[in-house]
């Protein structure tokens, strides 16, 4: 392809709503315009948040401070039926066929795979205009869900290209949704690069965070070790889980330590809290909501370990976010985790209470073992997962 890139991104979800993917897309969407070879970057996205909760107040268009353009469609009916995302929500084809006009992509970039209306009128209307790229996030879907199969197979087989985040997820998309090994590709996703202060200890980001997050409850003539949790507070992420193992081994740490989860509700707050009161764990455990990106920067500063077992995850963004601020990792065996997490962290046997409990207990006690395994984290993610290598290799993508 020839020529200026005007790259369009599709997901069904975006800000101001911003979960895993949308910080991935948004990350990508920075780097990407910082190319000369990019003319322009938006998004097309819906007016629903996770998990199709209807926005209808929010703007047809809007552009985020950094210049990326984002356009937002009306679904119908506005209150979805709860099966599967938004992919049986009705998405008006005049209006994705106008801001496709407006914006004229030569490049369209889908970004998961539970937008099928969404994804199907942009391939319709601009198939013979723009070079169709998907990178879809894989989930086994149950037999009530197999309906999807079809629907997914179609959208990658009439894509450009199809990247996969892993090796693990090219093999599964191929066997599922039976593309041909010649469309796919494999490039995971990045981590922003902290500066150099963060890299360095984090001391005066950690001071601000601290602030902002109201963690004044934990002062104490000892520093506490803090371990870091991100994600939604629901079932997916596991959180209650966590809260379990760390209840039963708490009493083998040999210094203080504060668990920190960072999340917005997702329908399990107010059962971890009361679990945190009945646990009398108020003093060791913070509830910090929904957080900026500058909070979330100085709390991946100021952790000293990063645990976080969901059930499933695709890529595992905020994984290699933690371990580029020197956070080892403690996770278990779900998704492409054994894949991707090859230094820098331990990958416990799938929901393994015991052996979860037991590396808690050693990175929370041994701290040469854990300041070693934190530098080596951060090695491997700077060295391998970085937004300006992510976007390079999908410029090469564009450009075919």
């Amino acid at each position: 392809m020839s020529g200026p890139l005007r790259v369009l991104f599709l997901t069904p979800y975006f800000r101001p709503y911003l979960g895993g993917i949308e910080r991935a897309i948004e990350q990508l969407t920075f780097q990407i315009q910082e190319s000369t070879d990019v003319e322009a970057v938006a998004v097309l996205t819906t007016k629903y948040s996770f998990p199709r909760v209807p926005q209808p107040t929010w703007a047809d268009r809007d552009t985020t401070p950094e210049g990326i353009g984002i356009y937002r469609l009306d679904g119908f009916p506005r209150r979805s039926i709860p099966l599967y995302s938004v992919p049986l929500v009705w998405f008006s084809p005049i209006q994705v066929r106008r801001y496709l006009e407006e914006f004229n992509p030569n490049v369209v970039h889908f970004v998961g795979d539970g937008w099928f209306w969404g994804h199907f009128w942009s391939w319709f209307w601009f198939r013979s205009r723009a070079r169709f790229v998907f990178t879809p996030s894989y989930h086994e879907l149950p037999i009530s869900r197999w309906w999807l199969r079809p629907i997914n197979s179609f959208i990658c087989n009439v894509m450009d290209s199809v990247i996969a985040l892993t090796r693990q997820e090219s093999d599964l998309v191929r066997r599922d949704y039976w593309v041909r090994e010649q469309k796919m590709g494999i490039i995971g996703w990045g981590a922003p690069v902290p500066t150099a202060a963060a890299r360095g200890g984090g001391r005066d980001i950690d001071e601000q965070g601290l602030a902002m997050a109201d963690a004044r409850e934990f002062q104490s003539t000892e520093a506490p070790l803090t371990v870091l949790c991100v994600g939604r507070l629901g079932r997916h992420k596991g959180q209650e889980w966590l809260l379990r193992v760390y209840r039963q081994v708490r009493d083998q740490f040999d210094r203080s330590v504060r668990l920190v989860l960072v999340g917005r509700d997702e329908g399990d707050e107010e059962k971890l809290r009361e679990m945190v009161k009945t646990s009398a764990l108020e003093d060791e455990v913070l509830m910090v909501g929904e957080v900026s990106d500058e909070d979330l920067a100085a709390w991946y500063a100021r952790s000293d370990l990063f645990v976080l077992f969901s059930h499933y995850e695709a890529f595992g963004l905020v994984f290699f976010e933690a371990m580029a601020y020197g956070a080892p990792v403690l996770t278990h065996d779900v998704g492409a985790n054994r894949e991707l997490l090859t230094r820098g962290a331990v990958v416990v046997p799938r929901f393994d209470p015991e052996e979860a409990g037991n590396q808690l207990v050693r990175l929370v006690n041994d701290n040469e073992y854990r300041q070693t395994l934190g530098r080596d984290a951060q090695e491997y993610t700077l060295a391998e997962f970085t937004w300006p290598a992510v976007a390079e290799k999908y410029l090469r993508v564009y450009r075919k």
